[in-house]
């Protein structure tokens, strides 16, 4: 009986995920100059990042001191892909990766250095950042990270 219930409770939660395409799937001309603020609370948390999404699959990242809004990188870019509620940003000339998933105007996901996870993350649709990604440290697993 408590497993069918929980067979059952499971496949009402996978159900109840996804059951509104166009809340979390965007296809990449929905992104074109859309604008994601980011916080990396566990590895960067004094820092607020901003990805300015391109159609044609790249992104311009740049990053600035919460404190003082004073720059501290130049603008790096990188690719971008998404495939349904999953999106992946990878940078060009370092090795951090992105992986996380979009529900309306939230991306939240794992940092991953040289496949390595090392922060928790999460972005706000707009310019201003999300508060904050939660309480403790911590990442987010959400399956194998695959080199691409």
């Amino acid at each position: 009986m408590r497993r069918r219930f929980l067979l059952t409770a499971v496949w009402c939660a996978l159900l109840c995920i996804g059951t509104n395409p166009s809340s979390s799937r965007e296809t990449a001309e929905g992104f074109d100059g859309v604008a994601w603020t980011a916080i990396i609370p566990d590895a960067f948390p004094r820092y607020i990042y901003t990805w300015h999404m391109i159609a044609d699959g790249t992104y311009r990242e740049d990053g600035r001191d919460a404190a003082t809004g004073a720059a501290i990188q130049a603008t790096l870019s990188g690719q971008w892909s998404i495939d349904g509620p999953r999106m992946i940003l990878r940078q060009r000339d370092l090795a951090y990766v992105f992986d996380g998933m979009v529900l309306g105007g939230l991306y939240t996901g794992t940092l991953y250095l040289n496949g390595r996870a090392v922060s928790r993350f999460c972005a706000a649709k707009g310019e201003s950042p999300p508060a904050s990604c939660g309480e403790k440290p911590g990442v987010a697993l959400l399956g194998e990270l695959t080199p691409g």
